[in-house]
């Protein structure tokens, strides 16, 4: 191959020349002749050319002698990584048309406390637990098994992993280290037979000068011993310092290998564990998510649950934050010393912070909504809780602001409540509140099942407190 320097390049057009070092004979060259990615090209770059009719059929980047003797990669680092965590990825790409847009938890925070959560509400009635529930809690479980095993992968020192994840897959790497230990085998073997040789060698000699007759039969077939022993013992010697300066040479080319990939390495390993960790994350919050709400789900219509509730003056919902704050009851914050302890007051108070509910009253006098708030605030007092008799100013501020939870009642100014909510449904932006009616009487089943499919979750008696209340435990 001829040698030379890129001289100029057109992308336009896709190619260049070239200008040979010997004799400074300048050659066109077609971008499809390199041997390469076409991003490699460049002006000033040392390359080596093969020409045709004084056309360049064939160019690339000049090897350097320290290129000649790198050591190939096998495999790149990503490629390495995502071999290594090939189970991790697998998990996540499967879940993650479930992950996206779903609503989430800090599972995290709130892991240690929904088991314990969970392990109670069976303790009241075992048969809480039916086959569906049971099936989300060993996945949220399995998966948190998963996430546990992930980081003890990335717990290890970065030298460690390169070793680990990256050297071990680089065949020609471990291929040269197993190479150096087989020479190291050798030299020590042939160490070990120098050094008893040499002793051997040096009363021989010294026996061969000893003997008078230096024309003798037995002098001459002696020395003949000790010249071939003496060969022995300076091949020896020559095949140790040969393979000192082998293993010297290998291993340079192995601390290269590293030295150049480590830090190649460390580019890619370290966002892409973070995004591992952050991924596996937001699958257990969403499946905590799940868990949690398909366990409240189950407690709310278990009437040991609901018994255990009023036995026990819980006042708030059937969720985790109600039984969070019964749970810590009676502990003054300002004395724990215990961390854990500490840790569920903090999480009460970020429960608190991203469960609040907002609660809309639209009842057509004060009489009503004050004894509707009344009995709400004795159910849960952090609930906010805004008023409006005007039930079509009341659909104007419900488009606008979305509610949580809406009672009303069943007619107000002459608005039937079926009404209201087909209005609101109409809108296109309408989302998807907890609807309490509340009746003069009891309603016929049609009705009943009427309202059902507009999305009316209770029905209440304007009489009957006990079940209005349940309904707002029910609903937060």
């Amino acid at each position: 191959m001829l040698e030379g320097q890129i001289i100029s390049i057109d992308v336009e057009k896709k190619e260049g020349k070239v200008e040979q070092t010997l004799n400074n004979r300048v050659f066109p060259f077609p971008f499809s002749a390199w041997q390469g990615e076409e991003k490699e090209i460049a002006n000033n770059i040392d390359v080596e050319f093969v020409v045709e009719n004084r056309i360049v059929i064939k160019i690339q980047a000049k090897i350097s002698v320290e290129d000649e003797e790198a050591i190939p990669v096998t495999k790149s680092a990503g490629e390495c990584i995502n071999e290594f965590f090939a189970r991790e990825k697998s998990i996540l790409e499967n879940h993650q048309e479930f992950i996206d847009g779903h609503p989430e938890i800090d599972f995290m925070k709130m892991r240690r406390f929904l088991f314990t959560a969970y392990n109670d509400l069976c303790d009241l009635d075992s048969m809480l637990e039916n086959k569906e529930l049971r099936m989300v809690k060993h996945e949220v479980s399995s998966l948190y098994r998963d996430f546990e095993e992930y980081n003890k992968k990335i717990q290890y020192p970065l030298p460690y992993c390169f070793e680990k994840i990256f050297l071990v897959r680089q065949v020609a790497f471990t291929h040269l280290e197993q190479y150096i230990e087989d020479v190291k085998i050798g030299m020590n073997g042939a160490k070990a037979e120098c050094e008893p040789l040499g002793r051997r060698l040096e009363e021989e000699e010294r026996t061969l000068k000893l003997m008078s007759d230096k024309k003798s039969r037995e002098y001459l077939e002696f020395e003949k011993e000790v010249k071939l022993l003496r060969r022995r013992f300076v091949d020896l010697i020559d095949y140790i310092a040969r393979q000192k300066e082998v293993i010297a040479k290998e291993t340079e080319r192995l601390k290269a290998f590293r030295e150049k990939h480590l830090q190649e390495f460390s580019d890619v390993f370290a966002p892409m564990t973070e995004e591992i960790k952050e991924r596996f994350v937001k699958l257990l919050n969403t499946k905590g998510y799940d868990l949690d709400k398909e366990m409240w789900a189950r407690a709310k219509i278990n009437q040991y649950v609901k018994k255990f509730f009023r036995d026990a003056d819980i006042h708030g919902g059937y969720n985790s934050v109600t039984y969070l704050r019964y749970f810590l009851k009676g502990i003054d914050k300002n004395k724990i010393t215990s961390p854990r302890t500490k840790e569920l007051f903090s999480l009460l108070k970020t429960l608190e912070t991203t469960s609040k509910r907002n609660v809309f009253i639209i009842q057509e006098n004060d009489t009503k909504s004050f004894k509707s708030r009344q009995l709400i605030e004795r159910v849960d007092a952090t609930l906010k809780i805004t008023v409006e008799h005007n039930p079509f100013e009341a659909l104007t501020k419900l488009n606008t602001t979305p509610q949580d939870i809406v009672i009303l009642d069943y007619k107000n100014s002459g608005l039937l409540a079926f009404d209201f909510i087909r209005e609101y449904n109409e809108n296109p932006h309408a989302k998807n509140p907890t609807f309490i009616v509340i009746t003069p009487n009891k309603l016929e089943y049609s009705l009943i099942e009427e309202g059902k499919g507009l999305g009316i979750e209770y029905f209440v008696v304007a009489t009957d407190t006990e079940a209005f209340s349940d309904a707002i435990r029910m609903a937060i």
